[in-house]
């Protein structure tokens, strides 16, 4: 599931509730929850590198010619969505 800032939102309401903070009469304070919340998913989404190593077994017969593929590993980087 992509990362959400009104998802993250409504968890942080929800743990502040649950801890006896009342949101519901701090329309302020919702909306402060709102705009943390969605910077923090922008700041990850745009900012964040994730790295992994990647693991090949040997493969025949999937080049023309002679050869085989693999074995080996090799590394790769992705955005977090």
């Amino acid at each position: 599931m992509p990362m959400s800032g009104s998802v993250l939102s409504a968890a942080i309401k929800a743990a502040l509730s649950a801890e006896g903070f009342e949101l519901g009469n701090a329309p302020q304070t919702e909306k402060f929850v709102d705009v943390i919340a969605e910077q923090v998913v922008n700041h990850i989404q745009t900012q964040a590198l994730v790295t992994t190593t990647v693991a090949v077994a040997s493969v025949s017969g999937v080049t023309t010619g002679p050869g085989v593929s693999g074995p080996g590993t090799g590394t790769g980087t992705g955005a977090i969505k």
